[in-house]
């Protein structure tokens, strides 16, 4: 559980800014990858009905929901703990890369991928 609520806490950080309509609606089919400062990566999967699964750094399975209003999204894990929040990052589009800071404050790389990856490499 522990790797889950920090896959969440530091994959939440993977969006900024308020038009985020387009990100998410460019997530739903294909796969998220964030690449942790460590070298670890998690493979993220946002769905329009407000879920998402993936799989943590360490090869373990996630799911939960998620909200994003404003600029905001979080993500809900099934374990009734506090989501995890972070600012939308706009106008992400397949194949883009960008770097942000995780919630952690470290830096991580996020790729938006083409396609449902069903595993952390």
């Amino acid at each position: 559980m522990k790797t889950f609520i920090a896959a969440i806490a530091v994959g939440a950080a993977m969006f900024a800014a308020p038009a985020f309509a387009d990100t998410m609606q460019n997530t739903y089919g294909n796969t998220i990858v964030v690449t942790y400062a460590s070298g670890a990566v998690a493979h993220y999967h946002f769905n329009a009905d407000g879920t998402f699964s993936g799989v943590a750094p360490g090869g373990s399975h996630m799911a939960g929901r998620y909200t994003a209003e404003g600029d905001q999204l979080c993500l809900i894990p099934p374990s009734g703990q506090a989501p995890q929040c972070t600012q939308i990052q706009t106008d992400k589009n397949i194949g883009d890369t960008w770097t942000q800071l995780g919630a952690d404050g470290s830096q991580i790389t996020v790729e938006l991928r083409a396609g449902r990856e069903e595993h952390a490499h």
